[in-house]
């Protein structure tokens, strides 16, 4: 079993001790309330942070509203506290308020198991501070200790996933591996597809940081990453037609596989090219790309003209396969002109 520790662990450890060190400075009691508000406001990036941070006043306001109402009103019975938390969630739901519901429960609880105390201004003032205090210090971890690399972090998951799809795509053909051992590629690849979709939309909220080291390249990063994503899509859905139909092609015709096969070898050395002139490690030369993406769409229309007139039972294992690597060539011709725009501009500059 792997034992890792990453970034966010350390941050939130981090986040937790100096929540501590601050309410025992100052004084505060129950200071594991603000350590506990520290974990939960933990985010991936600063701009969530910051996100964080407005929708925590919008929530939290309503559970302090709703905290003192329900202990007016209703007393602070365990039965009443928990009447009270299930309207505030209900509300924040309603309000799209989703991320910071569980900082708004803590907020509810803490306000209202006052005890023998009751409610008093400075009561109210000090639980307020703790909440802030752990938010406030999860921010601070966030942008001063290891601040995460987003545009590294993306593209190795992006280029975990075109090593493990080119794999496939080598193997497939040939039948060179085992269906149980390709179903566990199959779920790996979706898996890092997944997660690279979802860290796309982290790394796209940092477009509206002030701050942003050339800035220009990094918007031109955004752009190829989007495209390189549904690449991965595309090469995901011919890795499944192939998986599925490749042996049914094979004995409906003689001809069809050989064009697939030589097809799928000369697109995924496309692939492989394309991502390569991104990490700059080698140069395409123009003229001789569009030599070989002509030779490919020779190919395809060969396969389609085949088509014509053929039995259903040809078109029913054929087309899917052949329109999947049409609509993979015609994304990895975007991701190229994205990649060569790139290396213009940045070769100006």
């Amino acid at each position: 079993m792997e034992f890792n520790i990453g970034p966010r662990m350390l941050k939130t450890g981090l986040a937790a001790s100096l929540t501590l060190l601050v309410t025992g400075m100052i004084g505060l009691e129950l200071e594991i309330v603000a350590a506990i508000a520290a974990v939960l406001a933990m985010q991936p990036s600063i701009m969530r942070s910051l996100a964080y941070i407005k929708e925590v006043v919008v929530s939290n306001g309503i559970g302090l509203i709703f905290a003192i109402l329900g202990t007016l009103l209703l007393g602070n019975h365990p039965l009443s506290v928990g009447a009270v938390v299930i309207l505030s969630i209900a509300i924040n739901i309603k309000l799209g308020l989703t991320k910071t519901v569980s900082l708004t429960i803590l907020t509810i609880m803490t306000m209202m198991l006052s005890g023998d105390v009751g409610l008093n201004f400075v009561y109210i003032f000090e639980r307020i501070l703790l909440i802030a205090i752990g938010v406030i210090s999860a921010f601070v971890v966030n942008v001063a200790v290891f601040p995460p690399n987003h545009q590294k972090i993306l593209y190795n998951m992006i280029s975990n996933a075109e090593e493990k799809i080119n794999f496939l795509l080598r193997v497939i053909p040939s039948k060179a591996m085992s269906i149980p051992k390709l179903k566990e590629e199959d779920r790996e690849i979706e898996k890092i597809i997944t997660k690279s979709k979802d860290y796309y939309e982290i790394i796209s909220d940092e477009r509206n940081r002030l701050f942003i080291k050339n800035r220009m390249s990094f918007l031109r990063n955004i752009v190829i990453y989007k495209h390189m994503i549904k690449v991965l899509e595309k090469q995901n859905i011919l890795v499944g037609v192939l998986e599925k139909n490749i042996i049914e092609i094979e004995k409906v015709s003689h001809e069809k596989p050989y064009l697939i096969k030589k097809l799928v070898a000369e697109i995924n050395i496309y692939s492989e090219n394309v991502f390569l002139m991104y990490e700059d490690k080698i140069i395409l030369d123009a003229d001789l790309q569009k030599e070989a993406k002509a030779a490919m769409r020779v190919t395809i229309n060969k396969l389609i003209d085949d088509l014509q007139g053929a039995h259903f039972e040809r078109w029913i294992y054929v087309f899917p396969v052949a329109n999947s690597i049409i609509e993979l060539f015609y994304e990895l011709e975007k991701l190229e002109k994205f990649v060569r725009f790139k290396g213009l501009k940045e070769n100006k500059d």
